[in-house]
């Protein structure tokens, strides 16, 4: 007969009651969740292992899609967190300023700094050590049995310095068991323990206890409070972490979360009397005046005013003296300003220019305070030239000179040997004939006054005419252009006409000039025959230049000469002079 469906949901009831008791599922696994994931976690680590990727990637979806939730509910607490951690800092920072400060500009600072030497301590840690009355720098905790560091805190961390706790925990252990093994046990039977050890730096003060052993590393005299505190903290190790000591096989995993109970034995006591380096005030007392320390401010501010002040002076001199660049052929070289009544003035100088010592009385200086150097030079300087042109002109006084912009034009009257004489020294200064120098000087001599013989002067003429026929100027290959030579030739010949002219006057003689420009027989006629011309025209252009009439000069170019002894060496201009008697109706 078949069971009805209570009948079966009470048979079902039975069996849940008898394999799980009378409470609910969901109340006895929260009984012993907790308990199971310890255990589990303890045992082999594996409930770590599964639940740190899903909470990572629960917080990386959360800051993804969530993040506006995230910053609401950090933000009060982080924006505390934030100020309180940079107050301390701030404060924390003053504090070590105020005492480097103290520290470091008084007679006692610099004690300080040769005791540090000395003793081969940093000047920092020997500040520290003479600051506090004691300061733990380093906590180590030891297993007892096997002599393994456990694990380490130190006041100030810098970078892994695991593997230097190791090795002072060996030492440590050797050290202990070698007192233990070479001395007598006590009355309890028990072995010698070391209690503390003293080094140059430190003192280490050790507490032992059943399992392990707790490391203070101290700077300073510790008091008994120190020793106090390293007792119970190795009391509270060995209550929390009892069994991880006694089942320790080398794994310190388990005494990681030790940091915090550690930390507690690092403390510091700082010096409270009235010669504390740290700048605490004493009780019932001012706090010092560094009176050294504010005169050695004061004194190096002094000293830099007054070197500042040196120093503008000395470069205000200097820019005057500079005003010596600007003179006319002198180019100044260094100026060394040691003080007012030691100064070097290396210059380079033009003899002709002025005077540096005059120049440095004028502006009311001590030539015996200057150590002047000069070096000769000639110098080019257009104002400076002017001043040597002139003084050249002077020994000709029937000439008038007068300036267009850097051009140095001359009128007047002078033989030729003068004229000679006077672009020699012109062209030694810079004045050159057709580049910075134009002149107009004719000779002085009348001829008419030499003698009153008409034959006599009939003579000269002829003797003027076969001169200027003579004179041939020589071009280079295709080339027309003046050269400096030529222009010197053509001036001669200026002189010689000026001088035809006077005695024609006398005669009743006209006369004209016929310049004749000529070519080889190399290259194209038509060529030949305008650059024969060009040469024709730029000779009586310059003559022109110097002052003779145009309407006395005729031009032609005669083209290819062709007579086989000079055809190659028949690029000349050459002159002609024709005359005639005037016809004087009125005599």
């Amino acid at each position: 007969m078949s069971k009805t469906s209570s009948e079966q949901q009470d048979q079902l009831n039975q069996l849940r009651s008898i394999i799980i008791g009378k409470k609910e599922p969901r109340q006895m696994v929260s009984d012993v969740v907790v308990e199971a994931l310890h255990d589990r976690e303890k045992k082999d680590g594996s409930v770590n292992r599964i639940l740190q990727p899903i909470v990572e990637e629960s917080v990386r979806h959360s800051v993804t899609h969530h993040s506006d939730r995230l910053v609401s509910s950090l933000y009060p607490l982080m924006g505390n967190l934030v100020r309180k951690y940079v107050t301390a800092f701030l404060a924390d920072f003053l504090e070590k300023t105020n005492q480097l400060i103290e520290n470091s500009l008084t007679i006692k600072g610099l004690k300080w700094r040769i005791k540090a030497r000395q003793s081969g301590m940093g000047f920092a840690q020997y500040v520290a050590s003479r600051t506090f009355v004691f300061r733990v720098e380093h906590v180590f905790l030891i297993h007892r049995e096997t002599g393994l560091l456990l694990n380490a805190v130190d006041l100030h961390p810098a970078g892994d310095g695991s593997s230097n706790a190791d090795l002072i925990s060996s030492m440590l252990s050797a050290i202990n068991d070698f007192v233990g093994d070479s001395f007598f046990e006590n009355e309890d039977g028990l072995r010698e323990q070391l209690q503390s050890v003293s080094t140059d730096n430190f003192k280490l003060l050790i507490k032992p206890g059943p399992s392990a052993i707790i490391v203070a590393a101290v700077t300073g005299n510790p008091s008994q409070h120190v020793s106090d505190q390293l007792q119970l903290t190795l009391e509270e190790v060995h209550s929390l972490y009892s069994d991880d000591l006694s089942s320790y096989e080398g794994d310190n995993k388990a005494f990681i979360a030790t940091d915090n109970i550690l930390r507690d034995c690092l403390l510091t006591k700082q010096r409270e009397d009235g010669n504390s380096s740290s700048g605490a005030y004493a009780k019932g007392k001012k706090r010092k005046m560094p009176w050294f320390s504010i005169a050695i401010v004061f004194a190096l501010l002094g000293l830099f005013i007054y070197k500042s002040v040196e120093s503008y002076q000395e470069s205000k001199l200097a820019t005057r003296l500079m005003a010596l660049d600007e003179l006319p052929g002198v180019i100044v070289k260094t100026i060394e300003v040691n003080d007012k009544q030691d100064i070097n003035i290396d210059v380079f100088r033009d003899p002709d220019a002025f005077s540096v010592e005059q120049w440095l009385i004028d502006r009311s200086f001590q030539p015996e305070h200057f150590n002047i150097r000069e070096r000769l030079i000639v110098s080019k300087d257009p104002l400076l030239n002017r001043t040597k042109a002139l003084r050249v002109l002077e020994a000709f006084p029937s000439i008038e000179v007068t300036w267009q912009s850097d051009q140095l034009i001359l009128l007047g009257q002078i033989d030729f040997y003068q004229r000679q004489s006077l672009f020699e020294q012109l062209s030694s200064i810079g004045y050159v004939e057709g580049k910075n120098l134009i002149h107009r000087l004719a000779p002085p001599i009348n001829v008419n006054e030499l003698t009153d013989d008409p034959s006599v002067q009939q003579a000269l003429f002829s003797n003027l005419v076969g001169r200027i026929s003579a004179i041939q100027l020589n071009f280079p290959i295709s080339q027309s252009e003046l050269s400096p030579d030529l222009k010197e030739t053509l001036a001669e010949l200026y002189i010689h006409i000026s001088q035809l002219n006077s005695i024609a006057s006398t005669l009743n003689l006209d006369f004209g000039l016929i310049i004749m420009g000529t070519s080889d027989s190399s290259g194209n006629k038509t060529v030949n025959d305008k650059l024969s011309l060009k040469r024709a025209n730029n000779a009586a252009d310059y003559l022109h230049s110097l002052g003779l009439n145009k309407q006395n000069i005729y031009v032609t170019g005669l083209g290819q000469i062709d007579i086989n002894t000079v055809k190659n060496t028949s690029r000349k201009v050459l002159f002609n002079v024709i005359h005639v008697r005037k016809n004087n109706k009125g005599q």
